[in-house]
Order: C-alpha cells, then structure tokens, then sequence
C-alpha cells in the first residue's frame, strides 16, 4: 500500500512540476484518462512500460523518476511516524 500511494504521489508531483492536467498527460502518453486518475489516487499501480511512457513527457531519465519516487517514500514514511 506505501508503494502504491509513494507511486501515486511521484506521478502528481512530477505532472504538478511540468503544469499540465491529469487529463493532458494521459492524452500525451496515450493512457487512458480514467486510469490515469487511478494512478493519482493511487488505485493503480504503474507497470514499467506505463512509467517508461510518461518519462519524456515528464523530461526526466528513469534514475531521476527512482529519485523522486524515493522522496515520496520517505515523505510518506515521515508522515505515518
């Protein structure tokens, strides 16, 4: 569940970071825009070909989305403290 919820809010962090919708970033990547909002909230957890899809959109390599995933983490672990 941590992993889940520390996946969710990488996604809207790095979406928030570029100032685009949930509902551009899934027309951008070809995702659909229900499950999308899944992954935010999230209800979903991205496989590794739906994160490789978002990372030229987002402008960052897969190292830099770990990064920031590994922020998430320990903001999240900080906060159930």
């Amino acid at each position: 569940m941590l992993m889940r919820r520390a996946c969710s809010l990488t996604l809207k962090t790095l979406r928030q970071k570029i100032g685009i919708t949930q509902e551009r970033l899934a027309l951008e990547s070809n995702i659909d825009r229900g499950y999308m909002g899944g992954l935010e909230r999230g209800l979903h957890s991205p496989s590794i070909e739906t994160i490789y899809k978002l990372l030229p959109i987002f402008r960052i390599t897969f190292v830099q989305f770990a990064e920031q995933y590994e922020k998430s983490m320990r903001r999240l672990r900080r906060e159930s403290e």
